[in-house]
C-alpha cells in the first residue's frame, strides 16, 4: 500500500514539475511559467500543498506560490497565502521577495465605505496575518512586527482584523519574547480592552495573557479593564447574543480573564488601601462569590463543562490569593468542591481533586478538607486511574499528624490491589508521609517492612536506604534493637523479597549486637538467617551481606569459622566488588592490629542531615516543583521538627561529654595544669609546709 502511493505521489510530483517547467517567453521575472492559466496554477498548487500534508518533501514551485500571492484575485491569494503557510519558512531565501507584497496586503486594506470609513472587504489582510503567524520567522518578525502592531490598534482595522492581528502579534510575541515593551503597549491594550467587540475582547485577552506571563508588572494597571469587564459578563450577564453559550455568557473571555487575574494575587489581596483599587477588589470579590453559589452540575454536557471551566479558574484565583484573600470564598470553594468529587462524571471529579489538593495548602481549610476524607479513599477505586492518581495526591495533601495513622493503613491496604501503573508512586508518597508524621519511628520502620512484604519490587533503594538512615540516625531509646529484631524475623522465612534481605543485612550488621542476648537471635543465628538467601541475591545483595558477614565475624569469635570459606570463595568471584570486598576483609585481621581491626568495622556514625532527602527530590522529579504535593512534602511537619531538635540536643551533649573527656585527659597530661599529677603533689606539700609552720 505504502509503495503504490509513493508510485502515485512520485508520479504526481513530475508531472506537476513538468507543467511548471517554463523556457523563452514563458519564463517569468519571479521564475514562474506564464502560459499557465489560473486554475492550472490554482490546482497543481493545491496538489503540491495535499502532497506536503501527507508527509512528503515538496521541494519545487514556490515561483508559483509566490504568483499566487501577488494576485489580486482573492481565489488566487488565498490558494497563494495557504501554500506559502505551508511550503516555506520564516529563513527561506525566498522570503524575501514576498515581503513587499505581504507589507502591501497588510497596510492597505482595499476599499473603504462612505459611511465609517471601514473598508469594504479584509481578506487581503486576513490572509497576511494567518501567514506571518504560521511562517514567524525571526527576520519576518522583525520586518513586519510594527505593521502587525498597527493594524491591531487602528481604528480603522475591523473587528475580524483585530482579532488576527491579536493572535498573530500573540504568535510574534511567544517566538521573540523582546518584541512588545509593556510601558509602551499597556495603553494600547486598554483601548482594546474597551472595545465592545467580544470577539475583539478575547482575542485581545489572550494577547493580554501572553504578555502578561513574561512581565506582569508592566501590565498591573490593566486590572480594573479586567475586573469591569468579568462584572458585565457575570453580574449583568450583559453579552451579545451569538457569544452565548449554553446560556453561559462568553465563557472563554470569562476563563482568560481569571487566569490574568491570577498573575496579580498580591495587588488583588484584601489589604490594599487605595479606595478605586478596593472597589475593584469588591467587585471582583462579587464576581467569584456569584460564580461559585451559581455553578451547579447541569444535565447538559456542554453547559456543565463551560461552567466548570470557568469555576475551576475562579477557585484557582481563591487560591491565589491564599490566606489574604475572603475567608467565606475559600469555604464557599470547599463546600461546592466536596460536592464535585462525589458526582459519577469523572471529569468534574478529577477537576474537583485536583483543586482541592491545591485548597489545601491554604491555612483554615484543613478541618473542611477532613471532612471529605470517606469520599476520597473511594475515589482510590475508581475505574480511571487518572480520578485514582488525583485521589492519591489529595489524601498525600491533606495528611497531617492526626489522621497520618488512619491515612497510611488505608494506604497499605489498598496498595495490595492497586494497579501496578500507580503502585510505585503510592509507595513513595506512604514511605514520605509514614516519616514525616510518625509519632514512633517504630510505626515507620513497620509501614516500610509492610511496603517491602506487599509492593518489594516498587519500593526503590532510594525508601530503604532512608530506613537505614533514620534508624542509624536516632540512637536514643530502643529503635536500633527493635528494628534489628523485626528485621531478623523478617529474613527468616526462605522466600522474603530481596529488598527485605539488604535492609536486614546492612542493620543487623551495624546493631545486631544489640540484640544477640535474646533468645535465637545470637551472632551465629543471624549469620544463618542471613546466608540463608546468599544463592537467591543478586551481586548488590551480595556486596552487602559480605560486609555484614565481615562484622559479624569480627564482634562473635563463633561466626568466624562460618564466614572464612565464604570469603575463600568469594575471592574467585566474577564480580569485581565482592571479590575485592572479600579478599580485603579475609586479609584485615593478618594486615592490622585487633583494635585497628575494631576500628574499621565498628559501627557507622550517624548521617548528614540534607535539607532534601531523596526521596523528597524523586516526588519533585514525577511532579514538578510547583506540585501541590512537593509543597506539602519539603515543609516540616511538628513530628519531624521535635526529632530534629532531640537530635540536635543529642548531638550536643555528645559534644560536651566528649570536650569534658578531652579536657581532663588534657589535664592529666599537662604539668603545668593545677590539676596534673606532678602540680597537685606539689601544692599538697606546700600547704603542708604551712600548717607546720603555723
Amino acid at each position: 500500500m505504502q509503495e503504490e502511493e509513493q508510485k502515485r505521489v512520485d508520479k504526481e510530483l513530475a508531472n506537476i514539475r513538468k507543467k511548471f517547467t517554463a523556457t523563452g517567453k514563458n519564463l517569468g521575472e519571479d521564475g514562474s511559467n506564464t502560459a499557465l492559466n489560473s486554475y492550472s496554477r490554482k490546482k497543481y498548487v493545491w496538489k503540491l500543498v495535499y502532497i506536503h500534508v501527507l508527509g512528503y518533501d515538496v521541494d519545487f514551485g514556490h515561483a508559483e506560490v509566490l504568483a499566487l500571492v501577488r494576485s489580486n484575485k482573492y481565489s488566487e491569494k488565498h490558494v497563494g497565502y495557504t501554500a506559502l503557510s505551508l511550503l516555506l519558512r520564516g529563513d527561506d531565501p525566498m522570503m524575501n521577495s514576498i515581503l513587499n507584497t505581504i507589507r502591501k496586503d497588510l497596510t492597505n486594506p482595499g476599499p473603504t465605505s462612505a459611511k465609517n470609513n471601514a473598508p469594504i472587504t479584509d481578506t487581503a489582510q486576513a490572509l497576511a496575518l494567518c501567514s506571518i503567524a504560521n511562517i514567524s520567522g525571526l527576520e519576518l518578525i522583525q520586518t513586519l512586527h510594527s505593521e502587525v502592531q498597527h493594524t491591531l490598534t487602528a481604528k480603522s482595522s475591523t473587528p475580524c482584523v483585530k482579532k488576527k492581528s491579536a493572535l498573530c502579534l500573540l504568535r510574534l510575541v511567544r517566538t521573540s519574547p523582546k518584541l512588545v515593551t509593556g510601558r509602551e503597549f499597556a495603553p494600547h491594550m486598554a483601548q482594546l480592552l474597551q472595545d465592545k467587540h467580544l470577539g475583539v475582547l478575547t482575542s485581545s485577552t489572550s494577547l493580554l495573557y501572553g504578555l502578561a506571563s513574561q512581565n506582569s508588572q508592566e501590565y498591573q494597571s490593566l486590572i480594573p479593564y479586567a475586573v469591569h469587564i468579568l462584572g458585565m459578563l457575570v453580574l449583568k450577564k450583559a453579552c451579545a447574543r451569538e457569544y452565548l453559550y449554553y446560556r453561559t455568557p462568553s465563557p472563554w473571555l470569562q476563563i482568560k480573564l481569571l487566569k490574568f487575574l491570577q498573575l496579580y494575587p498580591q495587588a488583588l489581596s484584601s489589604g490594599q488601601s487605595n479606595g478605586q483599587q478596593d472597589q475593584h477588589i469588591q467587585q471582583l470579590v462579587s464576581v467569584v462569590s456569584k460564580i461559585l453559589t451559581e455553578t451547579d452540575v447541569s444535565d447538559s454536557i456542554n453547559k456543565s463543562n463551560a461552567d466548570h471551566a470557568i469555576l475551576f479558574e475562579a477557585v484557582n484565583l481563591i487560591v491565589t490569593w491564599g490566606s489574604s484573600g475572603p475567608s467565606q470564598l475559600r469555604e464557599g470553594a470547599m463546600k461546592l468542591l466536596g460536592k464535585f468529587i462525589s458526582v459519577r462524571e469523572p471529569n468534574i471529579r478529577y477537576l474537583g481533586l485536583l483543586t482541592m489538593a491545591k485548597l489545601a495548602h491554604l491555612e483554615g481549610t484543613a478541618e473542611s478538607i477532613k471532612k471529605h476524607q470517606s469520599t476520597v479513599l473511594v475515589s482510590l477505586k475508581d475505574a480511571d486511574i487518572s480520578v485514582r492518581r488525583r485521589a492519591l495526591g489529595l489524601l498525600f495533601v491533606m495528611c497531617d499528624t492526626d489522621n497520618a495513622e488512619k491515612i497510611v493503613d488505608e494506604l497499605v491496604a489498598h496498595l495490595a490491589m492497586a494497579d501496578a501503573a500507580i503502585r510505585e508512586e503510592m509507595v513513595l508518597k506512604i514511605a514520605i508521609l509514614a516519616e514525616k508524621y510518625a509519632t514512633d519511628l517504630r510505626w515507620y520502620v513497620d509501614t516500610i517492612l509492610k511496603l517491602i512484604s506487599i509492593s518489594g519490587d516498587h519500593v526503590s533503594d532510594a525508601i530503604w536506604h532512608r530506613v537505614v538512615q533514620i534508624v542509624t540516625n536516632h540512637p536514643q531509646g530502643d529503635l536500633q534493637a527493635y528494628t534489628a529484631a523485626t528485621l531478623l524475623v523478617g529474613a527468616s522465612p526462605r522466600r522474603c523479597h530481596e529488598t527485605t534481605v539488604r535492609v536486614a543485612a546492612y542493620v543487623l550488621g551495624e546493631f545486631g549486637f544489640l540484640v544477640a542476648e535474646r533468645p535465637g537471635m545470637s551472632g551465629e543465628e543471624q549469620f544463618r538467617i542471613l546466608h540463608q538467601h546468599w544463592a537467591t541475591s543478586d551481586s548488590k545483595t551480595r556486596a552487602i551481606l559480605v560486609s555484614t558477614y565481615a562484622k559479624l565475624a569480627n564482634l562473635y569469635e563463633e561466626c568466624r569459622p562460618l564466614v572464612a570459606p565464604v570469603f575463600a570463595r568469594c575471592k574467585n568471584s566474577v564480580d569485581v566488588e565482592i571479590q575485592q570486598r572479600s579478599a580485603e576483609y579475609a586479609a584485615m585481621r593478618e594486615a592490622f592490629s585487633p583494635e585497628a581491626v575494631e576500628d574499621l568495622l565498628r559501627e557507622m556514625p550517624p548521617f548528614e542531615d540534607k535539607k532534601q532527602s531523596a526521596l523528597e527530590q524523586r516526588l519533585c522529579e514525577k511532579e514538578g516543583e510547583d506540585s501541590a504535593a512537593v509543597a506539602k512534602a519539603i515543609r516540616p511537619s511538628a513530628a519531624q521538627r521535635q526529632r530534629q531538635a532531640q537530635s540536635q540536643a543529642a548531638a550536643r551533649a555528645a559534644e560536651e561529654v566528649a570536650a569534658q573527656q578531652a579536657a581532663q585527659q588534657n589535664a592529666m597530661n599537662d604539668p603545668i595544669s593545677p590539676i596534673s599529677g606532678e602540680s597537685f603533689e606539689c601544692l599538697m606539700l606546700h600547704l603542708i609546709f604551712l600548717v607546720l609552720l603555723d
